[in-house]
């Protein structure tokens, strides 16, 4: 049944839609967010999961979040039942982000669990892992985990747990689980160059609906509905995984949104549409329309400044906006055109003074610093621009007679894996310190500017954590006893290989043709299958060393495309 429910202080004050699932018989699933509960209840993902297994006959799932580690006595329990999470049959790790991953180990300790899947018995539950970080790269936390479902949940729930009631035994389970699951990993039964693990995506949205299934103030959206409109980007920034492990992207029918945004009546007036790609929904105007016409307020996540048009400023003026998100990510044109982002400086200064003008008085900018090919120059471009932002800002301000906040928020460049970039390091520290240092002098005494500025030492945890491979659980279970301080000094060689190793790219002629790849260097992903060819990322790489752009993905089939693809995933 399908109840609100009251919790405890640390917990949600109060609940619409949380499934509470009772019967004899019921096999218990802990679907853990490694993170709080603010955190976890506002991921689309984690609450699209919850749902989907709950749709299962003979499972009750129930969410776990990371306690207050602070409180040693209190004890890992599930939000629905209060049960303690070793008294689970499963455990399913839910990880959007790497710098989670302390935080499952952190989980895993408190409750009682061995960390290592090789300790753990037959009398412990079985511990799994999904998410989007488990795609990118899975190794670092390997040695954890008894198995991993790679992909999106809607193609691995279903068969999943038919095998999990098929083979009760976790012996007999993990035995047959890589060979008659696609998209099942099993570290202790892959050996190392055997067969590559295929990532499970949905062909397309046309039946699919990603929404707020639990509604709770508790998150960073506050009563907000969520609904995702697109999964995906086509635009191929060369750091971000968006525009990669989701190629091509796939939109959710007008429709389906609009039945999904029809849930929201009777709980919130106040609708968030959620995508890395707003408006490339070529739907997005009637969508606005319809969200509008039936009263709700609607908002955004990060807008491409050179698709603001004045229709959708006017929306965001009726929908009361008053924080605007541009990500330009580079200062200069130059390096706009090394990361492939297809923004211009009179893209931003236009959306900027367009936004003031309709009373949207805060904008919040994001940039990257030590990206691939990035010189000082790149970085004071950065300030430069801000200060010319600020000087449109104000201009248009003065009309206003009201007066905003520009919020900078700058991040370090991190190598995702399944990107262009894959194959750089992370930029070494004193490079590092010394361009935070350009941006935080240059605009220190910029007035109504907020410069939020990245932490070196948190660069260097989630370079570690991004590009692992599987000794990398020694690091982390060292961190989680010692602190990343000492496990740094302590796994120093193993530390400075991944971080700070640049990865050797061969030379790549064309990418137009099914030639085989050249030989290219193993990275701990590479048995991963994605359906991206490795020879079109590092033909990107080239084209970013010679600052030349790429034109965004067609959203087409790939079958008909085929710039991108691994041929060997085309069936």
């Amino acid at each position: 049944m399908v109840t609100p429910s009251s919790r405890p202080s640390h917990g949600p004050p109060i609940e619409k839609g949380a499934i509470i699932k009772q019967g004899k018989g019921l096999a218990r699933v802990a679907l853990v967010y490694p993170n709080t509960y603010k955190t976890g209840m506002s991921n689309l993902g984690f609450q699209r999961v919850y749902h989907l297994i709950n749709q299962e006959p003979g499972i009750a799932c129930e969410r776990v979040f990371l306690p207050d580690l602070r409180q040693k006595k209190d004890a890992v329990v599930s939000c629905e039942s209060r049960l303690p999470l070793q008294r689970f049959d499963i455990i399913l790790f839910s990880i959007s982000f790497e710098n989670d991953y302390i935080h499952l180990a952190d989980i895993l300790r408190q409750a009682g669990i061995p960390l290592r899947s090789s300790d753990r018995i037959h009398l412990h539950p079985l511990v799994a892992a999904g998410g989007v970080a488990c795609f990118l790269n899975p190794e670092p936390i390997a040695p954890f985990m008894d198995f991993f479902l790679l992909g999106e949940a809607e193609c691995l729930v279903n068969e999943f747990f038919s095998l999990f009631h098929q083979y009760p035994d976790r012996t007999d389970l993990l035995a047959i689980l890589e060979t008659n699951l696609p998209g099942a990993y099993v570290p202790a039964r892959h050996p190392p160059f055997s067969k590559k693990i295929s990532v499970r995506f949905l062909e397309n949205l046309d039946h699919i609906q990603t929404h707020t299934c639990v509604l709770t103030s508790q998150t960073a959206f506050k009563d907000k509905f969520l609904v995702e409109i697109l999964k995906g980007c086509p635009h191929g920034c060369r750091f971000c995984t968006a525009g990669f492990i989701y190629r091509p992207p796939r939109i959710y029918p007008k429709e389906n949104i609009l039945k999904a945004m029809d849930k929201a009546s009777g709980n919130t007036r106040k609708i968030g549409l959620v995508s890395s790609a707003i408006l490339d929904h070529p739907d997005i105007a009637d969508i606005c329309e319809y969200g509008t016409d039936h009263g709700f307020s609607l908002s955004f996540s990060s807008l491409r400044a050179d698709k603001l048009d004045d229709p959708m400023i006017d929306l965001l003026h009726q929908s009361k906006v008053k924080t605007a998100t541009i990500a330009p990510e580079a200062g200069s044109e130059r390096m706009r055109r090394v990361i492939n982002k297809k923004m211009t400086e009179p893209d931003i200064f236009l959306a900027v003074e367009k936004l003031v003008a309709k009373d949207i008085l805060n904008l919040r900018l994001y940039f990257m610093i030590g990206l691939p090919f990035e010189t000082d120059d790149d970085v004071r471009a950065i300030v430069n621009l801000t200060r010319e932002i600020k000087e449109r800002f104000l201009t248009v301000s003065r009309k206003q007679k009201r007066m905003g906040t520009i919020t900078l928020s700058i991040n370090a460049f991190i190598p995702k894996p399944a990107t262009p970039f894959q194959w750089a390091a992370l930029t070494d520290d004193a490079t590092l310190k010394r361009r935070i240092g350009i941006i935080g002098q240059g605009l220190k005494k910029t007035p109504n500017v907020i410069v939020n500025l990245p932490s070196v030492k948190t660069a260097k945890i989630s370079a570690l954590l991004s590009l692992g491979d599987q000794n990398t659980a020694d690091v982390i279970e060292t961190a989680c006893d010692h602190g990343w301080a000492y496990a740094f000094r302590h796994h120093k060689d193993d530390c400075r290989r991944i971080i700070y190793t640049p990865k050797p790219i061969p030379a790549v002629s064309g990418i137009a043709d099914t030639d085989p790849c050249p030989a290219l260097p193993s990275l701990p992903w590479d048995f991963l299958d994605s359906g991206i060819s490795k020879k079109f990322l590092a033909a990107e790489w080239h084209r970013a060393a010679k600052e030349k752009q790429s034109p965004a993905c067609p959203m087409i089939d790939c079958r008909r495309c085929r710039i991108c693809i691994n041929e060997n995933a085309i069936k």
